[in-house]
Formats: structure tokens, sequence, C-alpha cells
């Protein structure tokens, strides 16, 4: 009986997304009105003191800051002019703006800390971009899903901070952890565009920019740049000195 509860449940909060009710108001009311007409009262009650529980820590906090910081890098235009910047110098290479799309998805991962808010977001930007030059759309979409899931890995990420809670491990060393698995996914992504779809259209733009250009346009990637060396320069720092007192 509480199977079929739970499979009626998630289906009623899967057809009021395709309605487009937001997500969380859709988990709210099956969660909340789902799960007072299917155990009554005293389940409701308890619902208080798990989600206070569960969101009383101070790791937690980071989530929404994240998101914030992702929605300002969107807001303000510097994904655009980041993404802008790497289609000039990725798109000479076998592939073209696919590169763009992988590269803009890590430095993106790299300050919102979401897989969902990378995706939409460098979509957002890069699809209108491919669609104009005629890039075929399974590649385009293919990159950007594939992009999207470093936001998982990549530090900082809301996913290793979740875990860490809930684990009791280290979010610092989780995070210094991702750093070179997820830099070495953004590369084996880029080498299978590179040899999956060379001739999927190359940037033709990019060959003509000079060289001048190329070197104005890289001020666009320093804000990223600054904030994940902050990000991950406290954090070191932060590790660092714990492990010299649990050497004391």
């Amino acid at each position: 009986m509480s199977v079929l509860v739970i499979l009626c449940g998630f289906m009623v909060m899967l057809l009021l997304i395709f309605l487009s009710v937001p997500v969380s108001v859709s988990i709210l009311a099956v969660g909340g009105v789902g799960g007072y007409l299917a155990y009554g009262m005293p389940l409701v009650e308890t619902m208080g003191g798990v989600v206070w529980g569960t969101l009383n820590n101070p790791v937690m906090t980071a989530i929404p800051l994240f998101m914030l910081l992702g929605e300002l890098l969107l807001r303000g235009g510097i994904a655009d002019k980041m993404f802008d910047a790497l289609a000039v110098w990725l798109g000479r290479l076998p592939g073209g703006l696919l590169h763009s799309n992988i590269a803009t998805c890590a430095l993106f991962s790299a300050t919102s800390g979401s897989s969902v808010a990378t995706a939409a977001t460098v979509g957002t930007i890069a699809l209108p971009a491919l669609r104009e030059k005629g890039y075929p759309v399974q590649p385009s979409l293919g990159t950007l899903a594939a992009g999207g899931t470093l936001g998982i890995l990549i530090p900082p990420s809301v996913n290793l901070l979740v875990y860490g809670s809930l684990a009791n491990v280290s979010v610092g060393q989780l995070f210094l952890a991702g750093v070179i698995p997820g830099l070495l996914l953004t590369l084996l992504f880029m080498l299978y565009v590179s040899l999956r779809y060379p001739n999927a259209g190359r940037n033709t733009e990019a060959l003509k920019v000079t060289s001048a250009e190329k070197r104005r346009l890289l001020k666009h990637l320093v804000p990223p740049a600054v904030i994940f060396g902050i990000v991950m320069g406290t954090l070191f720092m932060a590790v660092s000195r714990r492990q010299q007192k649990a050497r004391r």
C-alpha cells in the first residue's frame, strides 16, 4: 500500500511539473498535501522538525549563495561574454563551437555549483548561436547535457556539499579532490568532440579575429577565474590548517 501511495505521489509531482508548476511548489504540494491525505496529521507535524534539522547546518547555507552567484553571472552578462571569448579561442578546433559549450559549462560550474543551472544557463546562450551557424542539433544538445554534468564534480559543487554534510566528511577535502577529475573529464569531452564531430562546423568568424582582439577578449574570463581562485584558495587554506592542528 505504501509503495502504491509513493508511486501515485511521484506521478502527480511529474504531472504538476509538466503543467509548468514550479518544481519547489510541486514537491511541497505532493509532500505536504499528499502526506496529510495518506498518513494524516502526525506526519505533517513531524515535517517541520525534519526540515529544520536538515537546513540548520552551516554547510547548507552555501547552497543558496552558490545559486545566487550563478544568477549574478547570468544577469550581469558575464556568462554571455565568457561564451563569446571561448568561442573565439576554441572555434578553430575540430568541432568548432561545440568545444565552447563544454568549456563554458566547466567555467560556469566552477562558480554556480549546480549541474541544472549550468546546463540551463549555457544552453540559453549557446543554442541560438549554434542554430544560427548551422550546427546539427544532436551534438549541440549532447555537449550541453554532458557539460552540464560537470557541475556535480567541479567545485564548488552543491552535490558534494550535500554529501559532505550527510556523510560527515570534510567538504573542503571533497572540493579539492574534485578539481583534477573535473578538469580531466572536461578534456575527455573535448577530445571526444574532436574525434566524433570533426566536421560538425567551425566558427569561421574565429578565423578572422586578430590576435589583439583575442587577447582583449581574455578579460571576460577573468571574473570566473578570480571567483574560482578565491573559493578554492580559502578552502585549501582551511584544509591545510585543519591538517596542521590534527598533527599537533
